[in-house]
């Protein structure tokens, strides 16, 4: 009986709001027969509510639309109360209802993301019903709009110095209090490292030191790259302090800074032992010895960051990340978005290489290749050299000079390593500026190489994936007209052939093996003007693909393949050279969000929608994953410059009388 009442009493308060709402003309309830077990509140009997398990189809529709936020009393209205009943009538499958109060929520002006999370932390399971019903049902607009409030608010308590600050004073306190401190501090992450390392500077709380230095270790590799940006303190045990934590987390990354503190000339003698015993440390942690010079150390880190794998890249869930500067006396950290952070910190791993051997070949490509990759994901085209403002990057000046600039500056050679590196990776706008650098400044030797040489990069990029990269390799080569054979010659003519069948038009894939849904987009996708391919099998749509000459632009993929799984296909997809680039757009089903996520998140130029998405919400789709993939498939603007630009060239070509290459293997497309 007992528990009956407490059920009853928990469900009663929700259910009164709703009445309040209901009384004052709210219009936001389905006009549809309300469940039997919903008893009218006017008579004054107390009613529990129950999952309904099957509604009218007018009722489902009707979910389809946000209603209108419900006109709570101002009294009823708080934001623990607003929270509490969308969760409520969420875990109860009453959709309709957690809408509107989900709505309600998220636009009250006092709305603190603090204040929310605080709420959600009373509920152990609440952040389980957000993510199940972002999932599984028709309201996951609004629960992930709830989510991303919780997160921000995660996020603001993380930074808060006030309470940093009072977690370091905290660590003093007895031992349960110290505990508490200690994983507080760790939630911090990276945030608390530079108020610690302040704290480490004050000689008036000298007697926090040896549990700052005891608790400092256990945030874990958050802590490195603002420690190791801390090393070019002055105060020598302050360095000393920061040598020996880096040296008790272990991890790797720590040991080009380092390593470079060794080569100071000006170093003292028990700093240096500091430094030996920390990189032993490490040494023992990860197994091997490094013996590699410093310079080897930060381009072998560069690397790791450019090729955003394992633990250095950028946590995918959260949009921003820091770089991490040591100015005036604190650490202070520049907040980038989450997809530059990589591009960033290797252009800085290559800067410190080159302050240690200037001339160090690797290091300036890596350099080059990374900052092509940061101005194409800052949305810049890299084929331009004019400076333009830009506020996403902050750790660049206002005035800093185009991608372009550089790689013309270093010379050819370096613009072959940075196109040899693109192609190896397959990435679009990496190509793209290194051959735009190669048209400006180099020679027939530079591009096709000297006889007997093999194959060059810029010729290999007449097979590569992206057709406006095959397309701009040929006008260059051809543009040379190169008077010694060389392996790959007879690839000029047929690319160029392919830039005078350009029309602009977008061509898409669409693999269904629901025949209605196949039907429904395609006709979607053709409505907006694309040129589509629709098959519900998906061997038969990728060997029709490779039949047609044409770029396809990006490929809609249901979840539901069964022969292959979806899983598989894409896997297929990616192992041909045709495919490696094309962008995707899962079509996922109410059981395939997981395997959805995993895909994307395993490759940047995969997106999913839900399987009944209209126009907007695919084109929409498909255009983010076509940016995050630097995919640039041309428009008919470009499509028409590049097919009069090819014509151009082909008329050099058949003009100089001594070129190697054939004109006569284009003809049939001038014709």
């Amino acid at each position: 009986m007992h528990a009956l009442a407490s059920l009853r009493l928990r469900t009663v308060r929700p259910c009164l709001r709703l009445a309040v709402a209901l009384a004052v003309g709210s219009t936001w309830v389905s006009a549809g027969a309300q469940p039997a077990e919903d008893k009218d509140q006017t008579g004054g009997t107390e009613r529990t509510v129950t999952a309904s398990p099957a509604r009218p189809a007018e009722e489902e529709a009707a979910e389809t639309k946000p209603p209108a936020a419900p006109a709570l009393a101002e009294s009823e209205a708080t934001v623990a109360a607003l929270f509490e009943d969308f969760l409520h009538y969420a875990r109860l499958g009453r959709f309709q209802e957690a809408r509107a109060f989900a709505t309600s929520l998220l636009q009250r002006p006092d709305l603190d993301p603090v204040g929310l999370l605080v709420i959600a932390d009373r509920d152990h399971k609440s952040l389980d019903t957000l993510i199940t019903v972002i999932n599984h049902s028709s309201i996951g607009a609004e629960a992930q709009r709830v989510l991303d409030v919780l997160r921000e608010g995660e996020s603001r308590r993380r930074q808060d110095p006030k309470r940093i600050n009072g977690n370091i004073t905290k660590l003093a306190g007895p031992p349960q209090a110290e505990y508490n401190a200690i994983e507080n501090l760790i939630e911090s992450g990276e945030y608390a490292v530079p108020w610690m390392v302040q704290a480490l500077m004050d000689r008036s709380r000298q007697d926090l030191w040896p549990r700052i230095l005891r608790a400092l270790p256990q945030i874990g590799q958050p802590a490195v790259n603002p420690l190791a940006a801390a090393l070019k303190a002055e105060d020598r045990d302050l360095r000393q302090n920061l040598i020996r934590l880096l040296g008790e987390l272990g991890y790797p990354h720590a040991v080009p800074y380092l390593k470079q503190l060794l080569m100071a000339p000006e170093l003292l003698k028990d700093t240096r032992t500091v430094v030996e015993e920390a990189l032993t440390k490490i040494e023992r942690r990860a197994g091997r010895r490094f013996l590699e010079s410093t310079a080897d150390q930060f381009i072998q880190l560069g690397e790791q960051y450019y090729e955003e794998q394992g633990s250095l890249r950028a946590d995918p869930r959260r949009p921003t990340a820091n770089v991490w500067y040591w100015h005036d006396g604190f650490i202070d950290a520049v907040i980038v978005p989450r997809e530059l952070y990589g591009p960033i910190m290797a252009m800085r791993s290559a800067e410190e290489a080159l302050r240690v051997e200037p001339a160090r070949g690797e290091a300036i490509a890596l350099w080059l290749a990374a900052d092509i990759r940061r101005e194409a994901r800052l949305g810049l085209d890299v084929e331009s050299g004019v400076v333009v403002e830009n506020e996403a990057d902050k750790t660049r000046p206002a005035n800093f000079p185009r991608a372009l600039y550089f790689s013309r500056a270093a010379g050819a050679r370096y613009s072959l390593d940075v196109l040899d590196r693109a192609i190896r990776d397959k990435d679009t706008p990496v190509a793209l500026g290194a051959i735009a650098a190669l048209r400006a400044v180099a020679g027939e030797t530079a591009l096709v190489g000297l006889p007997g040489e093999g194959q060059q990069p810029l010729v290999r990029a007449l097979q590569f994936p992206d057709t406006v990269v095959r397309i701009k390799a040929a006008l260059v080569l051809a543009g040379a007209c190169p008077k010694s054979q060389f392996v790959g010659s007879e690839w000029v003519m047929p690319v160029l052939a392919e830039a005078l069948g350009q029309t602009g038009a977008q061509r898409f894939v669409v693999i269904d093996p629901d025949a209605a849904n196949l039907n429904r987009i395609t006709e979607l996708l053709r409505a907006d003007g694309a040129e589509v391919l629709g098959d519900a099998d998906f061997y038969t749509a990728v060997e029709r693909s490779r039949k047609d000459t044409r770029s396809v632009a990006g490929m809609f993929i249901s979840c539901g393949l069964e022969n292959p799984s979806v899983r598989r296909g894409v896997s297929e997809l990616r192992r041909e050279y045709r495919f490696q680039m094309t962008p995707i757009v899962l079509l996922r089903g109410p059981t395939d969000y997981e395997t959805a996520r995993d895909l994307a998140g395993q490759d940047l130029r995969i997106a999913h929608v839900t399987a009944n998405a209209e126009g907007p919400e695919l084109a929409e789709a498909m255009r983010n994953v076509m940016a995050q993939s630097g995919r640039r498939l041309p428009d008919p603007e470009q499509a028409l410059g590049l097919a009069l630009e090819a014509a151009d060239v082909l008329l050099k070509v058949s003009l100089d009388g001594r070129t190697v290459l054939n004109v006569a293997a284009a003809e049939p497309a001038v014709l």
